[in-house]
């Protein structure tokens, strides 16, 4: 088992010294690796980086995002996706490369203030995103409570394989949909259901990175004792570690017919 060492640094941190790689969130400046970003350092024998405590979403090609509907033109909506970026979803994304806009009406597929889940088509920073919701579950989503966390704890409210987002959707009887972009979408038919998730998720939030986070989690939920004894003790050394970097790679498989996910057109 690797020895990680981690602490608190803020920007100009000397981070590590010698011969490690410098990873994300830091640079190389002689023999120290000094941290770019607040965040918590994380060096190994595979190098030294920043995971950051906090941060605003940039967007990456093939992202699942989470965003709202703001406006739109002739061509495009406008969609808010938690960013510096403003993205853009193009009209014939929906209609088809027939669109008209002196025939079709968009106003009548995507409203102001609606929600949409959608993959990151295009971006390459010299342009504004351009999303696309024709893949497989993506599209327009109902109902559901929304609510935001900073992009850098998705990875840890998804948990190892999954695990975080499933013992709080089975304990609170929930679907969440989770946007790589910070974005998550509540939903289900008891209330208490739903406030009790949103809670857990702001626990996450506010600390994911502390140790027995799992276990305070399930305690939370009321989850049998039987279910979290042992549970964290071969979880606490690695659950910095889902913390991840925004330059690794976070995964967000929650998002599927089952959530109430549709298409503009209404079917799933």
């Amino acid at each position: 088992m690797q020895d990680v060492k981690r602490k608190y640094v803020i920007p100009g941190d000397i981070v590590a010294e010698g011969n490690l790689r410098a990873l994300v969130n830091v640079f190389r400046n002689g023999n120290s690796i000094v941290a770019t970003r607040i965040g918590i350092t994380e060096s190994n024998n595979e190098g030294a980086k920043v995971i950051p405590l906090s941060g605003i979403y940039f967007p990456r090609a093939n992202d699942i995002v989470i965003g709202k509907i703001l406006d739109h033109s002739s061509l495009s909506w406008s969609v808010d996706i938690n960013s510096s970026f403003a993205a853009h979803l193009p009209a014939q994304d929906i209609f088809g490369r027939d669109f008209s806009p002196a025939h079709d009406d968009m106003g009548l597929q995507l409203s102001t203030g609606d929600v949409i889940v959608a993959r990151i088509a295009i971006f390459d920073r010299t342009r504004d995103p351009i999303l696309t919701i024709q893949d497989k579950d993506l599209g327009k989503i109902p109902t559901g409570e929304l609510l935001k966390i900073s992009p850098t704890r998705v990875p840890r409210l998804i948990g190892k394989r999954g695990s975080m987002i499933q013992t709080i959707e089975q304990a609170s009887s929930t679907r969440i949909t989770i946007g790589q972009n910070g974005i998550i979408v509540v939903s289900g038919k008891d209330k208490e259901g739903v406030t009790l998730a949103i809670n857990a998720i702001h626990i996450v939030e506010v600390e994911a990175h502390t140790s027995n986070l799992t276990q305070r989690i399930k305690q939370l939920l009321n989850v049998p004792e039987s279910e979290i004894a042992g549970d964290d003790e071969s979880q606490t050394s690695n659950e910095a570690n889902e913390t991840l970097s925004s330059d690794e790679k976070s995964i967000s498989n929650n998002i599927n017919s089952e959530m109430g996910v549709v298409n503009p057109n209404g079917s799933k």
